[in-house]
């Protein structure tokens, strides 16, 4: 079930693939027949591939959520405000041994001290079971401070996540391990 949900709601591009190969058998029966049958069944591919491609737009899944999250956190990261995560913790939440109160000010004086000019993702994966999701983000952090200049430092993110009644909220984030991954 999860498969053919991430299948048809948040990448559908091997639909649009199989629906490519079936316009182009159609293709192939229509010009050998070129009857008004055939004329009409090219039709089936273009109008299922817009109804696949309305059903991805409109449907927005748990995990599209999460991970819309997490991009508008790094993006307010970059120029230096704390709001988006502060929307985004959990009331309960207990990370790197802080609460949330304690998360949002040593954000805030990281951002003093390091001028964050990019957060880029090179994977994120998000497992949502139920109420609560498990997401895993590898990112290039490229930062400038005073006594090192310009530097990047690729870290590997775990977050847990809770569904709550307002929406998605950070419930943990463990302790960032330092490597590259792609």
């Amino acid at each position: 079930m999860e498969t053919l949900r991430t299948t048809f709601f948040e990448d559908p591009l091997y639909v649009y693939i199989a629906l490519a190969f079936a316009e182009l058998v159609l293709a192939a029966i229509w010009y050998e027949r070129r009857n008004r049958r055939w004329t009409l069944a090219l039709l089936a591919p273009v109008v299922a591939g817009g109804v696949v491609w309305a059903v991805s737009t409109m449907v927005v899944t748990d995990r599209e959520r999460i991970v819309s999250a997490a991009r508008r956190i790094a993006r307010d990261l970059e120029v230096g405000s704390v709001a988006s995560a502060g929307e985004y913790l959990d009331d309960n939440y207990r990370g790197l041994g802080l609460d949330k109160q304690g998360a949002l000010a040593a954000g805030k004086a990281a951002i003093g001290a390091y001028r964050i000019r990019s957060i880029r993702f090179t994977r994120l994966s998000v497992e949502v079971e139920s109420r609560q999701a498990a997401m895993r983000a590898a990112t290039v952090i490229e930062y400038s401070a005073r006594e090192f200049g310009s530097a990047q430092s690729p870290l590997v993110w775990r977050v847990r996540w809770i569904k709550r009644p307002v929406g998605w909220r950070i419930l943990e984030v463990e302790e960032p391990q330092q490597k590259l991954e792609f």
